[in-house]
């Protein structure tokens, strides 16, 4: 009988060497980082890729110092970043495995090509499924082996699988990387994609909650905007002077 998908199937952990600790974490979905200076581009692939904030819009993505994309971000101020199909994991691995240092045909031999960003003095990839613009806020050194790399969402462009609720894959396959092989034997990078989707009602079970939440947030809100209108202050300044008060206050609490 395979219980690999049943419920009731308990697996027991086991310790594993803390540097895996980024396997752990995939499958997720690995788009490619493009940047362009000049005539110099620089392509690869970033899963270490997030969103950080929704309003403004921000995402981040982590670098190596050693990738040529990284300088090329720094220098030009501004990156793209690509989300391909499925159907071209084989382009996208390439892209990642060897330095265009190293290789200065790899595109060609990936048979990936290159078209002006629309918002933005940079470049993207033609035929990706989606694109997203930034231009560059901070680099955060956080002492480690990559880099963080703070952008602005300038613009964002979607194949038509994509609605305001999101992917509904029906067209768009999105490569997700698993992890790779070790040796012995030759490296392989393992690459999967979804499945199936399964739909849970948001806060099902827990509308009262929900609710209460979204009251608690909106008069929070109406909070602010009569705070502001007894200072004579913007609203935004006022939200600022809380968030300086607010960690004041837990600053004691907080561990730095």
């Amino acid at each position: 009988m395979d219980t690999r998908n049943s419920h009731t199937h308990k697996a027991e952990v086991k310790e594993v060497n803390p540097e895996l600790f980024h396997y752990i974490i995939y499958p997720a979905a690995v788009p490619i980082i493009v940047a362009k200076n000049g005539e110099e581009i620089g392509a690869m692939p970033a899963v270490w890729t997030t969103a950080v904030s929704v309003n403004p819009p921000l995402l981040l993505t982590a670098l190596a110092p050693e990738r040529r994309t990284y300088r090329i971000v720094r220098e030009s101020g501004y990156f793209t970043v690509n989300y391909l199909d499925f159907s071209k994991t084989e382009a996208l691995a390439l892209l990642g495995d060897v330095s265009a240092r190293f290789a200065p045909d790899k595109f060609e031999k990936a048979s990936v090509k290159f078209a002006p960003a629309r918002r933005i003095p940079s470049a993207a990839i033609e035929g990706a499924s989606a694109v997203i613009e930034c231009s560059l806020k901070t680099v955060l050194d956080v002492g480690g082996d990559h880099d963080i790399f703070i952008g602005r969402v300038e613009a964002a462009y979607v194949i038509d699988d994509f609605t305001d609720g999101g992917w509904s894959l029906e067209k768009y396959e999105p490569i997700l990387y698993v992890g790779r092989t070790r040796r012995p034997g030759p490296v392989k990078r393992r690459f999967a994609t979804v499945g199936q989707i399964v739909e849970v009602e948001y806060g099902r079970g827990m509308q009262q909650a929900v609710e209460e939440r979204r009251k608690a947030y909106r008069i929070t809100e109406e909070a602010v905007r009569e705070l502001a209108a007894k200072l004579g202050r913007p609203p935004e300044d006022v939200a600022y002077l809380l968030l300086d008060v607010i960690k004041n206050l837990l600053g004691s609490r907080w561990k730095k």
